[in-house]
């Protein structure tokens, strides 16, 4: 609005709220940039001309934020497995029991590839992690740790144990290693798959079979030998 006493135009200040949700949209812009360019070219790969272009973002904004490329890297790492382990504890039961074993396992197995199935850039993220041997995932100041997920592993196979279905001595790493295994190959390899195999892997029926297949499997695994 014009000042009356003057000819400079005078610009009100946003209201705070107001300047509060921008910065926050700023940041989430910055970091949703972040990831697609991180998950499609690797941390190399990508410059922060980039990632603030795509953002529609100030240069500045990423140093304000976040430091540094390796500082917006490492909050896109910390937010991509803060949001799988969200998806792991929500497996868990409020009053801390396992209910069926079995249904148990089938419902992880099932929640894995459906988090896979639609968090692409999450699979490229961990291909890319893996290829630099972790060195950015080891410098996070809150390590990133699969304990919660294991305790609840670990109650579902002793249940499994106490009602005679799993065998005993079961290695809950072991276990998560194999059920992650049987799930993530069909992300992290689809597009050679689908090549050599000469089936759509990204299908959604074909997916729907191979959750069933890779628990049939995990469950045939972990299952209690008969004694003839």
């Amino acid at each position: 609005m014009r000042n009356p006493k003057s000819n400079r135009t005078v610009t009100r200040p946003p209201a705070r709220g107001k300047k509060k949700a921008d910065d926050l949209s700023v940041r989430a812009r910055l970091l949703q940039s972040a990831l697609h360019l991180f998950a499609a070219h690797g941390y190399d790969g990508v410059a922060v001309d980039e990632i603030v272009d795509r953002a529609g973002a100030n240069k500045r904004m990423v140093y304000h934020y976040f430091g540094s490329k390796e500082g917006i890297y490492g909050e896109v790492l910390r937010t991509a497995f803060d949001q799988v382990e969200a998806v792991e504890v929500s497996l868990f039961h409020r009053d801390g029991t396992v209910g069926d074993p079995v249904q148990a396992l089938e419902q992880t197995v099932a929640t894995f590839f459906e988090y896979l199935q639609n968090h692409n850039d999450f699979v490229r993220l961990l291909l890319w992690e893996n290829l630099n041997e972790g060195r950015h995932l080891k410098k996070l100041l809150r390590p990133v740790s699969k304990s919660p997920t294991l305790r609840h592993l670990s109650q579902i196979l002793d249940e499994g144990e106490r009602a005679g279905l799993f065998r005993s001595g079961l290695d809950p790493r072991s276990v998560f290693v194999g059920l992650l295994g049987l799930c993530l190959i069909y992300f992290s390899n689809r597009h050679t798959l689908s090549l050599t195999l000469g089936v759509d892997i990204s299908a959604k029926a074909f997916l729907r079979r191979a959750a069933q297949h890779s628990c049939d499997i995990l469950l045939h695994g972990i299952a209690r030998s008969e004694k003839k």
